[in-house]
């Protein structure tokens, strides 16, 4: 119908391209045909291909140079469009093209000029979709000041909105009018509190990225009329598990608790490994208020030392909860895995669970040790730790011969004193007992999918892509100066990059080659179609064990129960489109949940690197930038060595990553060790400025 409806744009007359028009001319005249003529208009908008005018027509580009793509913004006023062919460069648009597009607008630009080397300039002719709708930040003397906001842009308060609110508050405003100049103007929506106020850099982050902290009353209506205990009426046809031996192993706060772990050896010497998962597809049914809730929001939130949970308390850290000593509805996951750690056969099940102890990683990590007291302590199921830790060695091993590459990504822990201020900023140490749960939750993960996949019936995947072969070159010829071995010769093999990540092992390079090699990684993503999950070597690879807080495991639990349970396998395209709606909504929400988290953590760095302003510390160059360098101190705070810092004027090898002296010859790359002295630190927008020491 698309090559339909646009061969017919381009030959009528200006009156007939209207919705109306189109739809007389096509003969059209049930809900269903107008339904499919809007979605066809719309995708063609979409693709760049025509446009709307301002009387509601519909018109066709006539330039054959044009490209749709995403604006990147940068600080300095231009930009670059970032088109939607991966194999077509970024199109350079400057500070006088721009039109009036903001970052992150999906535009349509015509390419002006096509530069040596195959780069490309252009301008924006359209804006097809506006990313910013809303603006954030202080206000003052009738402008709005958002965090990060570029210099040629100016958010001005409408003049009927100035009385409602003082200097120095914190504001969220929706833009009204974008207009061809520089000068946005906006009206007030809420006032969000003062600069100075506890907190308010955690509510500017939230208000910004526009996260749902709060839910609606109907959702808390729903949320708190759901019976606290189960009823042994509801059981149905689940398989009791109460008199089993079932624990939960999670970190010492935790409160949404999604998973539990079950064990046992045969006399043959196989594992009956048991993962039972929550089973909120019991609570939260399709289409039901907190199903709305839950796709919306996509992810729990974690801020800090604060939550914004994907469902309300009643459910995330009550009913739903596999809180210990009490009756919990699951879906269970039982595999017999042998000592090669093959899975032999499996059943998936609903269940119904008592938890015998929140058990903390910690302490499972101390039956591990053989600490006598914890042992004892903990003896009716210190057995079962013991086994846990022995088929957790060999599910690690099999991963690793199978090509699964282990970043050891160094994360920061902070801790807090009785007040609420930081105390101390650590590494986090990633426990034995911590991988134990990883790969009991991998290998269900994959069972589940590779179940459904066999069954060829729609379903939501995890997949992560190839990564990106520019990125990936460049880390290896770093590699190659730093005298590092690199493998094997297919540079993306996995084996490969699993080999030079135990190269870098426990030399000074270790965590800035982990990085790189991440940063190189296609991001993971939710997707219906199955296409493997490159970075852990598995074919087939879902979410299947968290659905408390993330809404495509709860999504896989549904299925299951649809599938397997109900045996209900009708199929219409409604339900593909859906599938595809949610995957798509739970990878964008993931990607904003990740955002917000790194910029909270950015802040909480900076405010607890405040105190040593003028100070000096060791680091390691993690970056290399035209603009200067990024150092990492030992407790993961990063801040920007500026190159109008220098002590003589630097030269910017973008090929090599080498900032060089130009009187000295003097060479900084990435791995090189130096001292630092912090010099500036700004907590709103958490960032840390050194100076070479």
């Amino acid at each position: 119908m698309k090559n339909e409806v646009y061969n017919l744009i381009q030959r009528a007359s200006n009156k007939e391209r209207s919705l109306v028009g189109l739809a007389a001319m096509m003969h059209i005249n049930t809900e269903r045909g107008f339904q499919q003529l809007t979605k066809a208009l719309h995708e063609l908008v979409e693709e760049g291909k025509i446009y709307r005018d301002k009387d509601g027509n519909y018109q066709v580009y006539q330039n054959k140079n044009l490209k749709k793509g995403v604006f990147d913004l940068k600080y300095q006023g231009y930009g670059f469009i970032i088109v939607d062919d991966e194999q077509m460069p970024d199109i350079y648009i400057p500070k006088t093209a721009k039109n009036t597009a903001m970052d992150e607008d999906v535009c349509l630009v015509e390419i002006t000029n096509e530069k040596a080397r195959g780069k490309l300039e252009g301008k924006i002719v359209k804006v097809l979709e506006r990313h910013i709708t809303q603006v954030v930040g202080e206000y003052f003397n009738g402008q709005i000041f958002p965090k990060n906001y570029t210099n040629d842009v100016v958010f001005k308060l409408r003049k009927q909105d100035q009385a409602k609110v003082k200097n120095n508050q914190l504001i969220k405003a929706k833009i009204t009018r974008y207009g061809k100049s520089f000068i946005k103007e906006c009206s007030l929506e809420k006032v969000l509190g003062t600069f100075g106020d506890e907190g308010i850099e955690i509510v500017e982050v939230i208000h910004r990225h526009n996260l749902q902290n709060e839910f609606s009353e109907e959702e808390l209506k729903f949320a708190k009329s759901l019976e606290q205990v189960i009823n042994e009426s509801e059981f149905g046809g689940r398989v009791d598990l109460r008199n089993e031996t079932i624990f939960t192993i999670d970190g010492e706060y935790t409160k949404d608790i999604d998973d539990a772990v079950s064990i046992k050896k045969t006399d043959r010497g196989d594992y009956i490994l048991g993962v039972h998962i929550a089973d909120v597809s019991h609570y939260v049914t399709e289409d039901s208020v907190l199903d709305k809730c839950a796709f919306n929001r996509g992810t729990s939130i974690y801020l800090a030392n604060s939550v914004i949970p994907m469902l309300p308390r009643e459910l995330s850290n009550g009913i739903c909860s596999l809180n210990p000593q009490v009756d919990r509805f699951a879906i269970s996951c039982e595999m017999q895995i042998n000592k090669k750690g093959e899975v032999l056969k499996y059943d998936i099940y609903p269940s119904v669970i008592k938890s015998r102890h929140k058990m903390t990683y910690e302490n499972v990590n101390k039956i591990i040790d053989g600490d006598p007291e914890v042992s004892q302590e903990y003896k009716d199921i210190q057995k079962e730790v013991l086994l846990m830790s022995e088929l957790q060695t060999i599910l690690s091993d099999v991963r690793e011969r199978m090509g699964s590459i282990n970043f050891e990504t160094i994360e920061p822990k902070i801790i807090y004193d009785s007040t609420g201020d930081i105390k101390e900023l650590k590494v986090r140490d990633r426990l034995r007992s911590e991988r134990l749960i990883e790969e009991f939750m991998l290998v269900a993960n994959q069972v589940v999918a590779t179940h459904v996949s066999q069954m060829k019936l729609p379903f939501i995947y995890r997949i992560h892509e190839l990564p990106n072969q520019e990125k990936l070159k460049q880390i290896l010829n770093l590699l190659e100066r730093f005298g590092i071995e690199q493998g094997v010769d297919d540079d993306t093999a996995q084996f490969n990059l699993q080999q030079i990540l135990k190269n870098v092992e426990g030399t000074l390079y270790e965590k800035v080659i982990n990085t790189l090699l991440l940063r190189s990684m296609a991001k993971a993503r939710y997707d219906k179609n199955n296409v493997g999950h490159y970075g852990l070597a598995f074919e087939h690879y879902t979410h299947f064990t968290s659905p408390i807080r993330r809404y495509p495991d709860l999504i896989v639990h549904r299925l299951l129960r649809r599938y397997l349970f109900n045996n209900n396998r009708h199929i219409n395209d409604d339900f593909k489109v859906r599938l595809d709606e949610i995957a798509k909504q739970s990878s964008k929400m993931e990607r904003l949940a990740m955002i917000a988290e790194r910029e909270v953590m950015d802040m909480k760095k900076a405010e607890y690197m405040e105190p040593f302003i003028g100070e000096t510390f060791t680091g390691i160059i993690s970056s290399i930038l035209k603009f200067g360098m990024f150092v990492e101190l030992p407790n993961t705070v990063e801040g920007l060595v500026h190159i109008s810092t220098f002590d003589e004027e630097m030269e910017y090898d973008e090929n090599n990553l080498i900032l060089l002296g130009k009187n000295t010859n003097k060479q900084y790359t990435i791995g090189i060790e130096v001292k630092v002295k912090l010099v500036k630190v700004n907590v709103l927008l958490g960032k840390i400025d050194f100076e070479l020491a």
